[in-house]
């Protein structure tokens, strides 16, 4: 099964609303990168890591949620690249991992190694594209209105 490593706060970077959402609020950025993942990892079904540089705050409201089927990692006292690539070495399955970021050296690391790679950009396409998806099924469980407000986080709207 393919495994999905994400740099986080570089995927929140390519997303303007999330962008400018983690200006404000870094946790509700993260979550709504989360559920936009789980999402896209249900339907494509595979398996998926977000790296976040730094530690999970413990007064946070996030160590109480679950956040399956997303992995999500705090690469503390690491740096997410550095985390990334130590994931990456230790895999025994290089070839089924696919890696998103927009670091030049993450990526290069990467085919290296034989993994997939993809970029912020082209992973947030993806995203968009499942919630197009999403929202011309008819049993998706999300009204309306929130399918309007995911496409105006990514720019779609």
């Amino acid at each position: 099964m393919q495994h999905v490593i994400i740099d986080g706060y570089n995927l929140i970077h390519a997303v303007p609303a999330l962008k400018r959402t983690l200006l404000h609020d870094a946790e509700s950025a993260r979550e709504l990168l989360i559920h936009s993942v789980s999402m896209l990892t249900i339907r494509n079904k595979f398996r998926s890591t977000i790296v976040f540089d730094g530690m999970k705050q413990e007064d946070s409201t996030s160590h109480k949620k679950s956040h399956a089927p997303v992995h999500v990692l705090y690469s503390y006292p690491l740096s997410a690249d550095t985390k990334i690539n130590q994931m990456i070495e230790q895999s025994k399955s290089r070839s089924q991992l696919i890696i998103v970021t927009s670091d030049r050296e993450i990526l290069n690391f990467a085919r290296t190694c034989s993994c997939q790679t993809h970029t912020s950009r082209y992973f947030t396409r993806m995203l968009v594209d499942n919630s197009d998806t999403i929202s011309e099924k008819s049993e998706s469980s999300l009204s309306p209105f929130q399918i309007d407000e995911w496409l105006k986080i990514f720019g779609e709207k």
